[in-house]
């Protein structure tokens, strides 16, 4: 069912219309969560972005200064994505802090004998850095090839696919043909293409009821992902240009999607935006009307947490410090039903029919 809905194609228009100035907002709340003067002049942390907004509020007080790399990738993307849409080029010096933290910490989190957890590090290497790379021409390549061949050689020899939250292998999926199909990267696109193929694609029912996913309490006690809406992104990413994945997304992902916003244990709003980009990424791949209304279902409700409408929001309601990591899912939400900024697609990619409901 495509969209005819002139309710909805009013409140898409009006959606791409605000696109600029939630970047805004959110550029400018995530300055605020920057570990630069006058906290710190240099150093190691001088650059990195803290995972909520640094300062004291009336109720809580002071939240310490943490220290956090793929957080600080995260907003690199939200200030990068906004120089892109915008053409202004106010939050370059923030951007340019912020990647040097990364180059000089990069052994500390992605070093060849890191911990498992640096191939989390190397998916935000590899969903950013193309964009830093295009938007303010950075230096940021050689990093970038680095990141993507460790995360290639991972899911090239995974056999399972259990992990969650730092350790989701449909994310680093997504985020490896993203970066090999603006980097012109074909070796990662097979790689990545050939796990989802057998992990989705082949399937016969790849995806489960998204209200009767786990609450998985993962490392540090978060539940940031939906492994469902991490596969459809997966999907639409490798196979978003062919028939196949249109029709899966119809007949398995949408039959088991929610109407609206999901209540979790833990991190509910950074869970709940993230669902919505799959949701409309949905959209823009198959023009359904259902994938659109039930996204603009569970935005309506992080639009209504969003006090002040400064495009920034905590994990959940029982924390009450707004933070930068979802504030990017909330952005990066934002930007997947508009269709210039969706990146859904490849060039090259193709399903092979494994089943009846799977056709090119």
């Amino acid at each position: 069912m495509k969209t005819r809905d002139s309710r909805l194609l009013e409140r898409l228009r009006g959606h791409n219309i605000s696109l600029e100035s939630h970047l805004k907002n959110a550029s400018d709340f995530l300055v605020g969560c920057q570990i630069i003067a006058p906290y710190v002049q240099k150093g190691t942390l001088h650059g990195c972005v803290c995972p909520w907004e640094i300062g004291e509020t009336t109720d809580e007080g002071a939240y310490p200064i943490v220290e956090d790399f793929h957080d600080t990738l995260e907003a690199i993307w939200v200030w990068s994505m906004f120089t892109k849409v915008s053409g202004d080029q106010s939050f370059k010096l923030n951007a340019d802090l912020a990647w040097k933290y990364i180059i000089n910490n990069w052994n500390r989190f992605i070093g060849e004998k890191g911990k498992d957890k640096g191939l989390y590090d190397c998916s935000y290497v590899l969903f950013s850095g193309p964009l830093v790379q295009s938007i303010f021409d950075g230096n940021v390549m050689n990093h970038i090839l680095k990141a993507g061949n460790r995360l290639a050689e991972y899911l090239k020899g995974l056999q399972s696919t259990d992990g969650r939250e730092y350790y989701d292998p449909f994310w680093m999926a997504y985020c490896l043909e993203r970066a090999a199909r603006k980097l012109n990267q074909k070796p990662w696109s097979s790689i990545a293409e050939a796990f989802v193929n057998r992990t989705v694609v082949e399937k016969e029912t790849p995806f489960t009821r998204i209200e009767k996913e786990p609450s998985h309490k993962g490392p540090g006690g978060h539940d940031f992902f939906s492994k469902n809406a991490n596969m459809a992104l997966a999907l639409t990413s490798c196979f978003g240009r062919e028939k196949g994945a249109e029709q899966i997304l119809l007949t398995e992902f949408l039959q088991r999607i929610p109407n609206g916003f999901v209540h979790r244990h833990v991190d509910e709003n950074a869970w709940n935006a993230h669902l919505a980009t799959a949701l409309g990424k949905s959209y823009v791949l198959t023009g359904n009307q259902e994938f659109l209304s039930r996204y603009f279902a569970v935005m309506d409700e992080l639009a209504r947490r969003d006090l002040g409408a400064h495009a920034a929001l905590p994990r959940s309601p029982s924390f009450g410090r707004r933070e930068s990591w979802v504030t990017f899912f909330y952005s990066h939400a934002y930007t997947s039903i508009i269709k210039i900024l969706a990146d859904v697609g490849s060039n090259h990619a193709q399903i092979e029919p494994k089943r009846d409901k799977v056709s090119s």
